[in-house]
């Protein structure tokens, strides 16, 4: 099957990309791979059919910033995050922040729906990622606005606490009078991982490095040797590559670093943190896709409106300035 796939994608002239969470076997055909915010670079000057083995808000972004290419996916894989921001609950969030009289900037992490970033957009915000999500806040707060973040309330949190400014969930106590106001959402996967494992992990190898991402719990992050975005682990990871460490991410993008980079790796959890949306994408996905092009048929092609488009374009594009 491998090779049948390899020479369709031959003759199709076809890119494919592939975040770092997909399984190996996909990881490995990948002509282009990353995490969200390097990938949307990556894509955005491509001149030829892509596939994109992520989740769809990952396709939807390619194709918003790439709209003269076709863009498919193998599978059209939601993303539990961005299903809570549906743009229903943005919009009442929003609705709910004009009522309090609350002059906002608001922020949504990349990993959301193309209509949830034309929302913010028209309110005149922009995407991030976890990549530069710092640096996209910094410049916020310069605007003397507080900021509206969305979907990811840890990400939110974190960061803000990183940057010393106060931080809460709309609709709880208070929340008005923080600076940074953190849409009730969150990643099924990094909210896995407890304190309690790192506790674990702290007290069987004393000098062992606790790494995790940011959308990890503030709890977590707090108890953390090291937090960053994906490519920011990766980074790490090849700078200490004989260091013991546990970290605390996806399981496919951990396992590799450790079979690839570092063998004294764990995993920062008592259950296997497996996406379930990327591990949708497999080897028989790709080629059933492949064939479907192959046969001049429009399977899993990535279309937006184009009034959505042009607005989730808007916030895109403010973000790719200031990265």
């Amino acid at each position: 099957m491998i090779n049948e796939i390899k020479n369709l994608i031959k003759k199709h002239n076809i890119t494919i990309a592939a975040h770092y969470y997909e399984k190996d076997e996909i990881f490995e055909l990948a002509d282009l791979t990353g995490d969200s915010l390097e990938l949307a670079k990556k894509t955005s000057s491509l001149k030829n059919p892509l596939i994109f083995c992520g989740v769809k808000f990952m396709g939807e972004s390619a194709k918003i910033l790439n709209p003269e290419i076709d863009v498919y996916m193998p599978r059209l894989a939601d993303c539990s995050m961005a299903r809570m921001a549906e743009e229903i609950k943005v919009q009442n969030n929003i609705d709910l922040l004009k009522q309090n009289n609350i002059d906002f900037l608001p922020i949504t992490y990349i990993n959301s729906t193309a209509k949830t970033k034309a929302i913010v957009a028209q309110n005149g915000g922009l995407t991030c990622t976890s990549s530069n999500a710092q640096k996209i806040i910094e410049w916020a707060l310069k605007q003397n606005k507080k900021i509206f973040f969305l979907p990811d309330k840890n990400l939110g949190r974190n960061i803000a606490t990183k940057l010393g400014i106060t931080s809460a969930i709309i609709g709880e106590e208070n929340w008005q009078n923080a600076t940074m106001i953190c849409f009730d959402g969150h990643c099924s996967v990094h909210q896995l991982f407890m304190p309690e494992h790192v506790e674990f992990y702290k007290e069987r190898f004393p000098d062992i490095k606790i790494v995790v991402h940011p959308e990890c719990s503030p709890e977590v992050v707090k108890l953390a040797d090291f937090a960053g975005s994906t490519s920011q682990i990766l980074n790490y990871v090849k700078e200490n590559p004989t260091t013991p460490m546990a970290i605390g991410t996806e399981f496919n993008f951990v396992n590799r670093m450790k079979n690839e980079i570092n063998p004294n790796i764990y995993v920062l959890s008592s259950t296997k943190p497996e996406c379930p949306s990327m591990n949708e994408t497999t080897l028989e996905e790709l080629y059933k896709l492949l064939k479907a092009i192959d046969e001049g048929k429009d399977y899993n092609k990535i279309e937006v409106d184009p009034e959505i488009a042009k607005n989730a374009k808007i916030a895109l594009e403010r973000m790719m300035k200031l990265s």
